[in-house]
């Protein structure tokens, strides 16, 4: 019976934790996942694929031609988190997170390119199963990494790489 009343606990935690998930118009979407970073084309280019090596992520495709970068990192849930997980729910709900990037850069002119991301991010279970797929829609998120490559941009500049 108390195993029962804590699996009932931890269901509407996590239940009562969930955020809701705005819907977005496309074009509301556009705001968020589309920035102007400064600097020739191809050192915004190699800047972001730079940025993101730098957290993790393997890059699977890159075609500079058509500005075309996909990467993806696997972020495995703890082994503990996992141990009571299945101690107090009975399996493993949440195994891991697989997180895929895909960025576009576009030329507006010779000094300014405009970078287009998109990340979305799989849960899977203890047999792999999907769990759960979502395009992550946080402004801070994409924000972040934007700033992250204009940095990587202007370090480059300052190391003649352009």
């Amino acid at each position: 019976m108390k195993k029962i009343m804590v699996a009932v606990m931890v269901c509407v935690l996590i239940t009562g934790c969930a955020t809701t998930r705005a819907n977005l118009s496309p074009m509301q979407k556009r705001q968020i996942t589309t920035k102007q970073i400064e600097g020739l084309y191809e050192n915004v280019y190699r800047a972001s694929m730079t940025v993101l090596q730098d957290q993790g992520y393997v890059l699977k495709t890159t075609d500079m031609a058509s500005g075309l970068i996909v990467a993806n990192i696997d972020r495995e849930t703890s082994k503990s988190s996992q141990f009571w997980q299945a101690f107090f729910v009975g399996s493993v709900y949440d195994k891991g997170t697989f997180i895929e990037v895909t960025m576009t850069i576009n030329k507006i002119n010779e000094t300014l390119q405009e970078l287009r991301m998109n990340l979305q991010e799989t849960r899977y279970n203890q047999f792999g199963g999907k769990v759960d797929i979502k395009q992550i829609n946080e402004a801070k998120v994409y924000d972040e990494l934007a700033n992250q490559i204009r940095v990587e941009v202007k370090r480059r500049e300052a190391l003649g790489r352009m």
